[in-house]
């Protein structure tokens, strides 16, 4: 069980890691955001001498372009689950499935930021907290996190083996004191600082930055901000909340989840208040979130594109992997860009050979322009002026960049076709190259559907307990009109990720299909109607295109006609 001085030196730890690599972590940022010659500490155009000249400097956005070439790549552009009924016949399937891709929809930007963040450091985190809402399906926020600001058991193999896992927040002290129930005066306020951004790094042990601006801390809204620890105790089934800015940090600030259960709220003429919203609220002690069979569920979801294989939970950083000679990259422009503008056309002229006139003019270099020289008759003009010599850029340059860029391209999993190079191979080669391309790029696809099928499941646990024992009316896309319920929600569904799920141009890429598929299967022997009834479902056509035509009615017979 965990203890607040355990938490305490659970996050001493923690802030000693990250601060040892807090300026790996900057210098992989700048080099992402095309900053590699920003001095972070000094306005940009300064040098450390105070001048103000812009030091003449270039680089590429090789990182950028790396970084945004694997998004490209990995990219959930209608994030949605496929979920397979329960073999005990828990739960509804079909109704869960529904819900959570409407919510997995919303989450998109989320995910790309999420995927962002792990290639760039090594590795992210998605939260899912509960909010007050009217709307029981939107009581369920979803956020992108750095590493830093997730407290891991770094001593487990696996996710699923951790004693503990946290999160790490800066909130106003005004909603501090609303969400634990504690006073004002009994928290610490800090300024607001982004860990990465901040130039002191992290207080220590809850002691405040003497280098903190109170006056700003006091003026701003809610009167400064606090650290939160929110931790679950998987060992203990329970979360708890410690903050190093509290008065009393030999205690627990807060235990338990407080979560708004039950039904939409109606509004009235006027807007709900939080006032209403609160009410709904409920306190559990233990974690409410489980899953079927009644384990803990953890509204944390983590993406690892690449681990350390020795700490799996550490991870491994893609930009970091290349960092050293993206570096060397820039350096060799930089010293090709200072050679060139080094080029000038300067000449050399004997004294009293120019007036200052004539110097202007070839200063100027104005095209057709006649200068008169003072020579001696019969004297030449070799020897009186000549250009300045120019030691032309070693070849080396070049091809040491270049075996730079092939180095960065071969410590990627990028096959060379990708990037557009032509390989003059055979196309069983290709195919071959096409292969371990998808199988490396596979791997992160991988990931990233493991964790929009954690994010789906995760959902479905949260709403619930959310909706209580109160149901919800809604007319969900291929089910129809329906009661949710919480016991729709719980069953041990397989689930499978689903990129471009029910979206516009999912389903008319499917109808395309059917449309396709029509003669052939009326030449297997498909029954007319049932293709029929298929075609209405697929566009939505009105039910009396499936009902039976009348026959047409018997013509009365005239005397003569019979023989």
């Amino acid at each position: 069980m965990l203890t607040p001085s355990f938490v305490r030196d659970l996050l001493s730890r923690h802030d000693a890691y990250w601060e040892s690599l807090r300026p790996r972590m900057k210098e992989w940022k700048r080099a992402y955001m095309t900053e590699f010659w920003r001095d972070p500490n000094l306005p940009y155009g300064t040098s450390a001498n105070g001048t103000t000249a812009v030091p003449l400097v270039t680089e590429v956005a090789r990182t950028f372009s790396l970084v945004e070439g694997y998004i490209g790549s990995i990219y959930a552009r209608n994030p949605a689950v496929v979920m397979t009924p329960d073999l005990r016949g828990e739960g509804n399937a079909a109704v869960a499935q529904a819900v959570a891709n409407e919510w997995l929809l919303r989450q998109r930007a989320q995910l790309e930021d999420a995927s962002r963040l792990a290639l760039i450091f090594p590795w992210a985190a998605l939260r899912l907290a509960a909010t007050n809402s009217p709307d029981p399906l939107r009581r369920v926020v979803c956020t992108a996190l750095p590493p830093w600001e997730v407290l891991v058991d770094d001593t487990a193999g696996s996710w699923d083996q951790q004693r503990w896992v946290g999160v790490i927040s800066l909130i106003t002290v005004e909603d501090a004191a609303a969400r634990f129930g504690k006073k004002k005066s009994s928290f610490r306020p800090r300024a607001y600082s982004r860990w990465l951004d901040s130039p002191t790094g992290i207080p220590m042990n809850g002691q405040t930055s003497a280098a903190m601006d109170l006056a700003q801390t006091s003026a701003e809204p809610g009167g400064g901000w606090v650290r939160i620890v929110e931790i679950y105790d998987l060992e203990a089934d329970r979360l708890v909340v410690w903050s190093p800015d509290h008065d009393r940090d030999d205690r627990f600030i807060f235990k338990g989840v407080k979560v708004q259960t039950g039904a939409s709220i109606e509004p009235a003429e006027d807007d709900v208040t939080p006032e209403e919203m609160a009410a709904q609220e409920q306190t559990f002690d233990g974690i409410p979130f489980r899953d079927a069979a009644g384990n803990p569920v953890v509204p944390i979801v983590p993406l690892y594109f690449s681990r350390d294989p020795e700490i799996p939970l550490r991870g491994y950083s893609l930009v970091g992997r290349v960092y050293p000679l993206v570096a060397e990259l820039n350096l060799m422009r930089t010293y090709r860009l200072r050679g060139v503008r080094r080029m000038a056309r300067q000449w050399l002229v004997r004294p009293g050979f120019l007036d200052q006139e004539a110097v202007a003019k070839i200063g100027e270099g104005v095209d057709s322009e006649m200068i008169e020289c003072t020579t001696q008759p019969g004297e030449s003009l070799d020897g009186n002026i000549i250009p300045v010599p120019l030691v032309p850029i070693p070849a080396d340059i070049a091809l040491h960049e270049q075996q730079v860029e092939t180095d960065i391209q071969s410590s990627g999993v990028n096959a060379p076709f990708v990037s557009g190079q032509v390989t003059g191979v055979t196309a069983t080669e290709n195919r071959l190259l096409q292969e371990y391309t998808a199988s490396s790029l596979g791997r992160m696809v991988r990931v990233r559907d493991q964790a929009i099928v954690d994010l789906a499941l995760a959902y479905c646990a949260m709403l619930a307990v959310i909706l209580d024992d109160d149901g919800e009316a809604l007319n969900l896309p291929g089910v129809g009109p329906v009661i949710l319920t919480e016991q729709d929600l719980k069953g041990q569904f397989a689930t499978f990720a689903l990129d471009s799920g029910s979206t516009p141009m999912g389903d008319a890429a499917k109808r395309d299909s059917l449309v396709q598929l029509i003669p052939a299967l009326s030449q297997l022997g498909a029954p007319a109607s049932a293709l029929l009834q298929e075609l209405v479902r697929a566009f939505n056509l009105p039910d009396t295109f499936t009902t039976p035509a009348a026959p047409p009615p018997e013509l009365p017979s005239t005397p003569g006609e019979s023989l």
